[in-house]
């Protein structure tokens, strides 16, 4: 039987999939992110950075049309690159940012981390990334922000 990394499940590594398959440039965000570094957060969603690219946009789109469904298959791409961030409320929730605080898909692709889980290349944010990331004044994130502190000081 295999021993699921923490941070990830089945969810997070089907869409890791449909996203690496139509070659999408993302990073993953939020709390998943935040689990990958350690941290033990519930969250049903996941989120993911991209750029504001129309063409990866397209690519993401397509390959989140894949989920059972196919609420991506109705959106727009020049909308959806244009705006901070778009719910795809599908099977799993996919978050769409193209900024996360004060984070930009551009700032925050030099400092990634990828791993490869279960085979699967799931690219993150690094943990100054997701620190600033998490900097939006909501209690969720704040509660994060203190958590991922301690971790860094461990």
């Amino acid at each position: 039987m295999a021993v699921a990394t923490r941070g990830t499940d089945n969810r997070v590594l089907r869409v890791c999939r449909l996203l690496n398959r139509r070659r999408v440039r993302y990073l993953l965000a939020g709390g998943v992110a935040a689990n990958l570094h350690g941290s033990v957060r519930a969250t049903r969603d996941v989120d993911i950075l991209v750029p504001r690219d129309l063409a990866n946009t397209r690519r993401l789109l397509n390959a989140l049309a894949e989920l059972p469904y196919r609420i991506a298959a109705e959106l727009d791409a020049t909308d959806v690159a244009r705006k901070p961030f778009t719910i795809v409320g599908d099977e799993p929730r996919v978050d769409i940012l193209t900024v996360a605080g004060s984070l930009t898909f551009d700032r925050a692709w030099p400092n990634r981390i990828v791993r490869r889980i279960d085979g699967v290349r799931v690219p993150y944010l690094g943990l100054d990334d997701l620190l600033a990331s998490k900097r939006t004044g909501r209690p969720s994130d704040e509660a994060d922000i203190e958590v991922l502190k301690r971790m860094r000081r461990s």
